[in-house]
């Protein structure tokens, strides 16, 4: 059997590239010395090590030349904040850095969790600057909120640790661009609960900034994971956190290609899910004068925006005709918690278009007289895929909930019904 064999990986594979020593021995949890202190660990320990639950963890009893520091993570915010072009909204928003990157200096940082974030710099350095990136975000919103130096120093902690439970899944399943199965994705969303349970280890991270990296994936409408809190539920820095997250991953994706224009969608079709002040301090970003991008992105056809349009129609065509058989048919079924759960999701999102000026019932026509207008046919190719994303996270939050939901398996069929044909859709 093997013990979180994935991280160990990681572990073993950075001592091959650097000096990593335990800084005391090795034992198995019923007592069994497996490595004396100050050995150099490398590759050639990983078999010894992934058989075995260790005490105490991992990350207790080795060092590394040339770890992670406070001072580091300063420097590479800073290098961040000099260099990224994203990031230049961020300092015209601001009077000064100096207050933003000293919070990386300020925060916590014991050993173990240092030489965590070393293992992500040098092994997986896509994650540890998607969290450097994040911080940084999540900064700037708590600076916009007002909030003191210690909490800045806080929210520095949560955002560079937010992810560590990432360190412990298999890496193939967070390849860009890998479709995940159903079995796959509850791999990825125990993630903040793993990192919870690693903090919570240590008093200077628990409760506070434990409980910020275990919401980090929650929502203000109940439709975030891995608890499905809703509203004030999520603490403040949760709230700070999860935004920070969604809109550093929406960064990471579509920068290049959308400049700021998609960033400028998605907060206009989140606002129950993320707090309204907080969107409000982004949308004031974009307000300061950044180009939204929507004039270069190529040509886009007006038939392919038609047909996705439709595409879109379609999904809530199939919901509304199944959901209102069963009200006529069967109103035992259309009063099933399942059926009752995906109805509320889909009449939410056609709220949601609908304040932001998109009428579900009539998609298709928006198209009508802009089909020479770049522009507009870019802002309406942003809608489509901001409403297919939350249409897909619709499915992925049924897989979740599907044990407590389906009761006595009343709508069972009626909702995979749908869900295939959505599938189906979303991928054609």
């Amino acid at each position: 059997m093997s013990y979180d064999e994935h991280y160990i990986n990681s572990v073993t594979s950075l001592g091959d590239t650097h000096e990593v020593v335990t800084s005391q021995a090795v034992f198995t949890r019923n007592g069994i010395k497996l490595v004396e202190q100050g050995t150099r660990i490398n590759s050639a320990f990983r078999e010894k090590l992934v058989q075995h639950k260790l005490l105490p963890t991992i990350d207790q009893c080795l060092t590394v030349a040339g770890g992670v520091t406070q001072a580091s993570l300063r420097d590479r915010a800073r290098e961040i904040l000099e260099t990224e072009s994203r990031f230049q909204l961020i300092r015209s928003a601001l009077p000064g850095v100096e207050r933003l990157v000293n919070a990386f200096y300020a925060m916590p940082l014991t050993s173990p969790l240092a030489f965590k974030l070393t293992v992500a710099r040098e092994r997986r350095p896509e994650l540890y600057e998607h969290s450097v990136q994040m911080t940084l975000i999540a900064l700037f919103l708590a600076i916009k909120s007002r909030l003191p130096d210690h909490d800045l120093a806080t929210v520095a902690a949560a955002g560079m640790l937010h992810d560590i439970g990432e360190l412990h899944i298999d890496p193939e399943l967070l390849r860009p661009g890998r479709r995940l199965d159903a079995g796959e994705l509850r791999h990825v969303y125990v993630h903040p609960m793993t990192a919870f349970l690693i903090l919570q280890e240590y008093p200077q991270y628990h409760p506070e900034i434990s409980t910020a990296v275990f919401e980090h994936h929650e929502r203000l409408d109940g439709s975030g994971y891995p608890r499905g809190l809703k509203g004030e539920e999520i603490g403040p820095i949760g709230q700070i956190l999860m935004l920070a997250e969604a809109v550093t991953t929406l960064f990471e994706k579509s920068w290049r290609t959308h400049g700021a224009s998609r960033l400028s969608v998605m907060l206009k079709m989140n606002r129950r899910k993320f707090s309204r002040e907080l969107i409000d301090h982004l949308v004031g970003l974009l307000h300061g004068g950044e180009p939204q991008g929507l004039d270069s992105q190529g040509e886009i056809s007006a038939e392919a925006v038609v047909a996705q349009l439709d595409q879109l129609a379609e999904i809530f065509r199939n919901w509304h005709g199944a959901y209102q058989s069963c009200v006529v048919d069967t109103p035992k079924v259309a009063e099933a918690p399942l059926v009752v759960f995906v109805n509320q999701r889909i009449t939410g999102l056609e709220r949601t278009l609908l304040e932001t000026g998109f009428h579900p019932d009539e998609l298709a026509a928006l198209t009508a007289g802009i089909e020479d207008d770049a522009v507009a046919l870019a802002e309406m190719q942003l809608m489509v895929r901001e409403s297919r994303w939350q249409v897909s996270d619709i499915m992925n939050e049924v897989d979740r909930r599907w044990k407590e939901l389906e009761g006595d398996g009343a709508g069972r069929a009626v909702v995979e019904s749908w869900l295939q044909r959505t599938g189906a859709l979303l991928q054609g």
